[in-house]
């Protein structure tokens, strides 16, 4: 379903702002992505991990560090299509800066010869049990199932033990296992789109008990994961189109109960047995412009008992495709309540840039970031110029750009902070909004001043570089403020770009 990725990107500014020594760093991935590089001390960067992340899985291991697998994805390394990566592995001692580690398995399971997907890791009984989907290619014979792999450690190789339950069995749907323990004793859910629903296994995990199944949702969902919290069981359950690219409806909802085996019902009062059309109930994590089809992910804890959830999205940016393939990228976002109920991200959309675990407040007002409001003068680092609106302009579309101070209330921005962490920049003289002009997620689109439109192309991330100095994050396309060719003239233009790291991506803030 997925391929690896080769980094190409535009060299335009890079040895001009990085240097030839830097290059290297800069511009290398492995072959089955890319990691996303730490941001600051207190915040982090969606996407996670790209260009291929699906379906994503996750468990800590008792020395505390976090893995992470997902669904197989194409080589990049020549190899004929035939040959995926058998279940990408990724680890993490934070949730936000991630390792690639290899493969899971060493040859593809055989019982179906087909493509592995969704695995749901735990470790269980001193040893990491993978459940994984195997899908029979549309040229092979076989049934769609879930099998057991089992693993010393979790970078594997992981030992398949076959299919633990099929669609011969269960007429249909059988994928998207989650494994839960319940009262001493281990219970599988599954389902893709014919009912969602949990049956016994047996102690080994390696059988699965058909007279003990129960439903537990309708047929609107797959993806379900299973956690406990606040004296209930929840079930998140990913409903709508999870593969039609930037077109996709895919989304998170979500019901509880005071039982295992349900009823689980939803914010409205409606059983999830109940719902049999995609896309009906109360989302809990729906797309916006810059990632649409956010969902099938997992749960975890962080240290200080805050809950996450990763998952996978579009991602829009570059045309949201590699060499023609869309991108499902790996993305994390903080799990908050309200009335009992989880809200992903404080607004329920995927962030582009949040504040990290260990660093993350509630929702009850804007989150902390790493600037207080009030009005600066943001200068950028390479030249030293200031941020100003070209000739003190007050109309809409007037040009941004840089120049040296001249007193000029045109040079004054305020910064207010939103809900969910990003800022507003409003001119201090004409009173408009910074912005990309006409929303455009494209590399040299312009930067200017508009009225407030209430589109993410007006909301900023100020992202903390560790060093003094910020980057500035369009909320809509996650590319950065910057300072064309890295000049350091007066009347240089500013536009957005993919952040390289240079000077001219960088700016202060002083307080006037």
């Amino acid at each position: 379903m997925t391929d690896g990725h080769k980094v190409d990107f535009d060299r335009r500014t890079v040895l001009q702002t990085i240097g030839i020594g830097a290059l290297t760093t800069a511009g290398t991935a492995s072959i089955s992505g890319s990691v996303a590089a730490d941001e600051s001390a207190t915040h982090y960067h969606n996407p996670q991990y790209e260009p291929h992340f699906p379906d994503p899985t996750i468990h800590r291991a008792p020395d505390g560090t976090y893995y992470a697998y997902g669904t197989n994805m194409n080589r990049d390394d020549g190899s004929n299509d035939s040959e995926e990566l058998l279940i990408p592995i990724l680890s993490s001692t934070d949730l936000v800066n991630w390792t690639y580690e290899g493969e899971a398995f060493e040859s593809r399971p055989g019982w179906t010869y087909g493509s592995i997907w969704a695995p749901d890791i735990h470790y269980y009984d001193g040893e990491w049990k993978m459940f994984y989907s195997l899908s029979p290619r549309p040229w092979e014979s076989g049934e769609f199932g879930i099998g057991l792999a089992t693993s010393s450690s979790p970078t594997g190789p992981f030992t398949d033990h076959g299919q633990i339950i099929g669609d011969n069995e269960t007429g249909g749907g059988t994928i998207d296992a989650y494994f839960a323990e319940h009262n001493g004793t281990p219970y599988l859910f599954w389902g893709s789109f014919q009912g969602i629903y949990v049956g016994e296994l047996s102690s080994d995990l390696q059988r699965y008990d058909m007279s003990t199944q129960t439903q537990v949702a309708g047929n609107a969902y797959e993806g379900t994961t299973h956690f406990e919290a606040n004296g209930y069981h929840y079930l998140i359950v990913s409903t709508g189109g999870c593969c039609d690219g930037l077109s996709s409806t895919y989304e998170y909802e979500v019901g509880r109960s005071t039982s295992f085996f349900g009823p689980y019902y939803n914010q409205n009062g409606t059983d999830l047995l109940d719902r049999d059309v995609n896309n009906k109930g109360v989302p809990i994590l729906t797309g916006n412009r810059r990632f649409p089809g956010p969902g099938h992910g997992d749960v975890i804890t962080y240290d200080d008992g805050s809950l996450w959830t990763i998952y996978h999205a579009y991602d829009r940016q570059d045309g949201g495709s590699v060499d023609g393939v869309p991108r499902r990228v790996l993305m994390t976002d903080r799990i908050t309540w309200e009335n009992d109920w989880p809200v992903v991200g404080c607004t329920n959309t995927p962030s582009t840039t949040a504040q990290a675990p260990g660093n993350a407040t509630d929702c009850s007002g804007p989150v902390s970031g790493p600037l207080a409001e009030g009005t600066y003068h943001i200068a950028n680092v390479n030249s030293g110029k200031l941020l100003e609106v070209a000739n003190a302009g007050t109309a809409n579309g007037d040009n941004v750009r840089q120049y040296a101070d001249t007193g000029s209330t045109c040079q004054q921005w305020t910064l207010s902070q939103n809900r969910d962490g990003t800022y507003d920049i409003t001119n201090v003289n004409s009173g408009l909004y910074l912005e990309v002009a006409n929303a455009d997620y494209g590399n040299g689109a312009n930067v200017q001043q508009w009225e407030r439109s209430g589109h993410p192309c007006q909301r900023w991330n100020v992202v903390d570089n560790g060093d003094g100095t910020y980057r500035l994050v369009a909320e809509h396309s996650g590319r950065v403020a910057d300072v064309e060719n890295s000049s350091t003239a007066d009347g240089a233009n500013v536009l957005q770009y993919d952040w390289l790291g240079g000077n001219n991506q960088k700016w202060t803030f002083d307080p006037v």
